[in-house]
C-alpha cells in the first residue's frame, strides 16, 4: 500500500539527513526514486539534496509543484521532496495524487518558521499542517545551542544542551523581528535551534 511521509521538524534536527537515508533504503530495494528540491534551496549543492553534514543524493531543482510533472515516467516508484515548505500549496494535491496512484512520496521540511508559526506555503495562507494532515509524520528534534552567560572548565560559553524545537533566526546576533520576510535561506551564520524556554518570540515592529 502506497505511503506518505513527512520528515519534520526545527533547522538542524536532521531533515534531510532522515530523508537521504529512507530514499537510499528505497534505491537499494531496487526501487524507482526521483528525489525534487526547490531551487531557491542552493546553500550547498543545486543539483542534489544535501544536509548539513554534506551527506548528498542527486535531485531536480524546481520552482513551482506544477514542474515535478514533467519529470515523472511511469516507472516511478518513490517520489522524495526536500523543503516542501518552499513550495506553492499545490504540492499538497501533488503528494496525494501520487499516492493514490500507487507511488510512495517522502517530503522533508519545517513545521514552524521562525516567528514560531505553522510554515505557510510560498504565496499561500495554506502552511505545512495541511500535508500533516494527511500524512505519516517523524517530528525530529534538534540540540538547543543558545549560550548562557556561565562558562564551561575551558572558559568558553556554556550551551544550553536541552531538545530543541524552534529555529531561531539572527541579525548581528539578535532574533530577527516579526516583519522580516518569511523565507531567508541560511545555515548556522542565520539561525539557530532553540528549546522553548531560549526562543526569543520575535517582536513586531
Amino acid at each position: 500500500m502506497s505511503t506518505l511521509e513527512f520528515i519534520t521538524g526545527c533547522m538542524f534536527c536532521g531533515k534531510t539527513e532522515e530523508l537521504i537515508r529512507r530514499l537510499r533504503r528505497e534505491k537499494i530495494a531496487g526501487k524507482e526514486v526521483v528525489i525534487f528540491k526547490p531551487a531557491i534551496d542552493d546553500r550547498y549543492e543545486f543539483l542534489s539534496v544535501s544536509s548539513h553534514n554534506r551527506s548528498q543524493l542527486p535531485a531536480t531543482p524546481i520552482n513551482e509543484t506544477k514542474d515535478m510533472y514533467k519529470c515523472l515516467s511511469s516507472r516511478v516508484q518513490v517520489v522524495g521532496i526536500d523543503e516542501v515548505q518552499f513550495l506553492d500549496d499545490a504540492v499538497i494535491d501533488f503528494c496525494l495524487e501520487q499516492v493514490a496512484v500507487g507511488r510512495n512520496v517522502i517530503a522533508s521540511g519545517l513545521n514552524l518558521d521562525f516567528r514560531g508559526e505553522p510554515f505557510r506555503f510560498m504565496n499561500s495562507q495554506k502552511h505545512v499542517g495541511y500535508l500533516m494532515a494527511y500524512a505519516i509524520n517523524t517530528t525530529l528534534r534538534a540540540i538547543c545551542v543558545y549560550e548562557k552567560a556561565s562558562k564551561n572548565e575551558s572558559g568558553s560559553p556554556e550551551r544550553c544542551g536541552a531538545e530543541a524545537d524552534f529555529t531561531q533566526r539572527l541579525i548581528d546576533g539578535q532574533p530577527a523581528p516579526y516583519d522580516s520576510p518569511l523565507i531567508v535561506v541560511g545555515s548556522k551564520d542565520s539561525y539557530e535551534a532553540r528549546c522553548r524556554a531560549h526562543f526569543a518570540v520575535p517582536r513586531k515592529v
